[in-house]
């Protein structure tokens, strides 16, 4: 997450910027309350429901290996796995092909460590480069780096990355790779590297900053201003606070559980849902984006009576979609999870998902499920 110090020490004096430059705010994602956390069994039909069901096609060229990241956008899917080039499905789940390839030439990459679509171009982030495809897959161009960057967005004519081993973790390059703006001194808490590390949200893309209430917002209506936001209104662990504790606390992830921290957000174009984790206990924090509606569920008090699989399976943060929240499942888990459903409440859906994988076997690629915030 870097770019070409070619006039090192012109770029770094003009263009390298740190915290000094945020612009301060005060502004919360929720606005919580504990009276507005709903503790009592809750059906999560009730929340949610089930937009679409997109099975991925599974053969000896699009075989899967463990997801990574799955990006749904203009209405073709993007999967990163283990060990795998980017392969794309349109939005059936029918196979399309695959993006460039992994190995050594000049127009592959050594390993697909992230990836991004800008104007149905597709960005590939691996080892001190961007490599650059069109939407059927032949290489556009190459993007040098000298930077260990392991998340990539592209935001307007600009790409933001997420960098390890440099001071600063955020940097800001232009289309040629040229550093902008960096931000962020890296600290302990700040090495967490996150499979989605800009989430998008209104005009926002995020930066979860550890796994304290900050958050890193780039404000893509105000000539790329970056500023500190938060989670929660109420007065939690800040990342200040957080590299302390990792720094001097022995007991440090004691602490943190007791204390609450955050495991990333969720946002589709409609809702943003939050995830709060204290004393093994998650509450969920749902809003509506645009009239600031929000609801809490403790996640323990949550029935899945739309797929029978555990509740948080709808969480993952692995996942973005430019109309809906995404989720997966695997084919065989899903069996497990319907045969156990046998003699409860069926739901609307349970007929839908057992034709889905009636004929599926053990090495299926997985199932997508979007659905929607009621």
């Amino acid at each position: 997450m870097r770019k070409n110090f070619i006039f090192i020490l012109i770029v770094a004096t003009i263009c390298a910027c740190c915290q000094s430059d945020l612009v301060t705010t005060s502004e919360a994602i929720i606005i919580d309350s504990a009276k507005l956390i709903n503790k009592k069994k809750t059906f999560m039909s009730s929340i949610m429901e089930i937009s679409n069901v997109i099975p991925l096609e599974t053969s000896d060229s699009c075989l899967l290996g463990e997801v990574e990241k799955i990006v749904k956008r203009n209405g073709v899917i993007y999967v990163k796995s283990r060990n795998s080039s980017l392969t794309l499905f349109d939005e059936k789940g029918h196979f399309l092909h695959t993006v460039g390839k992994i190995g050594t030439g000049p127009e592959d990459y050594s390993m697909l460590v992230d990836f991004d679509i800008k104007n149905k171009n597709i960005y590939v982030l691996t080892v001190n480069k961007i490599q650059v495809y069109n939407q059927d897959g032949a290489w556009i161009k190459t993007i040098s780096l000298n930077l260990n960057a392991s998340g990539i967005r592209l935001v307007n004519d600009q790409i933001l990355l997420f960098v390890l081993g440099d001071n600063h973790v955020i940097h800001l390059l232009d289309e040629t790779g040229r550093e902008v703006k960096s931000f962020l001194e890296r600290n302990q808490t700040l090495r967490l590297c996150r499979n989605i590390p800009f989430i998008k949200y209104d005009s926002y893309f995020l930066f979860p900053m550890g796994r304290s209430n900050d958050i890193l917002a780039y404000d893509t209506s105000v000539n790329g201003t970056f500023k500190r936001m938060s989670y929660l209104a109420s007065k939690q662990l800040s990342n200040e606070q957080e590299a302390d504790l990792i720094e001097k606390s022995p007991n440090y992830r004691q602490e943190l559980n007791n204390r609450g921290c955050f495991d990333g957000l969720l946002t589709d174009n409609t809702h943003v849902i939050v995830p709060f984790i204290q004393k093994e206990n998650v509450t969920l924090w749902i809003k509506h984006m645009k009239s600031s509606q929000t609801k809490a569920y403790e996640l323990s008090a949550l029935e899945n009576n739309l797929t029978f699989s555990p509740p948080h399976s709808f969480f993952l943060d692995n996942m973005e979609n430019d109309c809906a929240f995404l989720t997966y499942v695997m084919p065989h888990r899903l069996k497990e999870y319907l045969k156990a459903a046998q003699n409860k409440e069926k739901s609307p859906y349970f007929e839908k998902l057992n034709k889905v994988i009636e004929n599926s076997g053990e090495e299926e690629n997985p199932i997508l499920i979007e659905y929607k915030i009621k």
